[in-house]
């Protein structure tokens, strides 16, 4: 009897504790587990319909009105006060844009970095390089936070884009098939 209290007493405060600090839905799907040897999300995106200075433009607005949730802090760059450092007279082959946002998790808890490189003006569609790391050290899990810091505020352009690569952060696996047997769950990929 004493160790079955034990156990529920566990299991409430292991829900309380995810309840008070994990990643507040939609998009807490794709978390990261030590990537970075803390939690991280790189994702590498492309934007069909925009051009470079449209897309830093648009992240530059976004970001300086607190973002989708009023929580991203625009940083100073080594080029620029104003959220955006412009690459393009140093490395215009390799890049166009740099920028850095620091984002406050919906309970307050954590603030991560988010990362944004935007790719050269000569490479169709324009390109973004998107990356999220937990300030805190220690982060193992991130129970998808990161993940969502980078795509909560892509979706928030209301542009057309598409997801070309990613670390730390990959898309759930596909378990729709159902396994027979013991021999069906040893073939299974995970």
């Amino acid at each position: 009897m004493m160790v079955r209290s034990l156990v529920v007493c566990v299991c409430v405060f292991w829900l309380f504790c995810s309840s008070c600090y994990g990643c507040v839905a939609p998009d807490c799907d794709r978390k990261d587990c030590g990537t970075c040897g803390n939690a991280c999300c790189k994702l590498e995106l492309e934007f069909p319909q925009l051009t470079p200075v449209q897309l830093v433009a648009k992240l530059n607005s976004t970001l300086a009105q607190g973002g989708p949730d009023g929580r991203y802090t625009l940083k100073e760059t080594a080029e620029s006060p104003f959220g955006f450092g412009d690459l393009r007279p140093y490395h215009s082959d390799d890049v166009s844009f740099i920028g850095q946002a620091f984002h406050v998790t919906a309970k307050g808890t954590y603030i991560d970095t988010v990362n944004l490189l935007i790719g050269p003006e000569k490479v169709k569609p324009t390109r973004l390089r998107a990356f999220s790391i937990s300030q805190i050290g220690g982060a193992y899990c991130d129970e998808g936070q990161n993940y969502k810091n980078i795509v909560a505020l892509v979706k928030s352009l209301e542009e057309e884009w598409n997801e070309t690569g990613n670390t730390g952060c990959e898309k759930p696996k596909d378990l729709t098939v159902q396994p027979n047997s013991i021999s069906d769950i040893k073939e299974l990929q995970f």
